[in-house]
């Protein structure tokens, strides 16, 4: 195999392993935030800590064994503040919501992570039983509704502080992970099932006729559309409301095929929540 050969191949590998990804992404089960505050209390007997990421590492692998999309918490931290981030673990729904969706999850799992020593060494030993407790909720972000809750314990004996309460994080989280998936599942299966609310923005409209059009199409040729509601329309730009019992992507990748009358849409943002449509063309 010549030189060119190998490098179409490898284009082209490159291009399936893409596409598969997108697939996991628009037909799987739906997009995942995992963030904890999570601290390892007690390091060198004093009030020091240290952050491990254990607890989110721990459920974030369990989620996608069993199919969900994760999303990296990297992604978030680097886009907010540390107060921000605080709110969001103590129990702001709403903004975590918010969060989730900016960053294109569906589904937020936001919790609290912290191990400690409990008590004085061990009879004759240095060894010291440590001990952590793991709490965490999961926030739909399409409403901000709380769907889940769940809470463990586990302990672990060692002489390192940080070495034992990483594997009490681990085994706590293991635990929590047994509690959570029901309560994910349960609430992915409602979700599906059900008609969503859907923010949709239309830029480039050439005129109120055009999102007339548009509307019309929206309620009758969109198989699963329950309802259609225009909030505001300013020079170019519309912005609707539609309740709709799929997913955005289905519905981005019907419009974007659809050839209307001199014009298209092109989508140019799609999260769990929301549309963002470009008029292309002349109506």
């Amino acid at each position: 195999m010549n030189r060119l050969a190998r490098c179409a191949l490898c284009l082209g590998l490159v291009f399936l392993a893409a596409l598969a990804q997108a697939q996991v992404s628009i037909d799987g089960r739906p997009r995942v935030l995992v963030l904890f505050d999570e601290k390892v209390l007690g390091v060198l007997g004093t009030t020091g800590w240290e952050v491990p990421n254990q607890t989110e590492l721990t459920l974030i692998e369990h989620l996608r064994a069993d199919g969900f999309v994760l999303l990296d918490p990297k992604t978030l931290r680097r886009n907010i503040d540390r107060d921000r981030g605080m709110r969001l673990l103590e129990g702001d729904e709403r903004s975590a919501a918010a969060a989730g969706l900016a960053v294109g999850a569906e589904i937020s799992i936001l919790g609290t992570a912290i191990s400690k020593p409990a008590g004085a060494k061990l009879l004759g030993t240095q060894m010291q039983s440590i001990q952590a407790t793991v709490t965490a909720r999961v926030v739909l972000n399409d409403t901000g509704e709380v769907v889940g809750t769940a809470s463990a314990r586990a302990s672990k004996a060692s002489l390192d502080e940080v070495q034992g309460g990483v594997l009490a994080l681990e085994e706590a989280t293991e635990k929590l992970a047994a509690q959570l998936l029901p309560q994910i599942l349960a609430a992915t299966d409602r979700v599906d099932g059900a008609a969503r609310g859907i923010e949709v923005t239309i830029a480039g409209l050439k005129s109120y006729r055009q999102l007339d059009y548009l509307l019309y199409f929206f309620e009758t040729e969109v198989p699963g559309m329950t309802q259609v509601y225009l909030r505001d329309f300013t020079n170019t730009v519309a912005t609707v409301r539609l309740e709709y019992d799929g997913t955005t992507q289905v519905l981005a990748r019907k419009v974007a095929r659809e050839s209307f009358k001199g014009f298209r849409l092109e989508p140019t943002e799609v999260t769990g929540s929301k549309l963002q449509f470009s008029v292309i063309g002349s109506p």
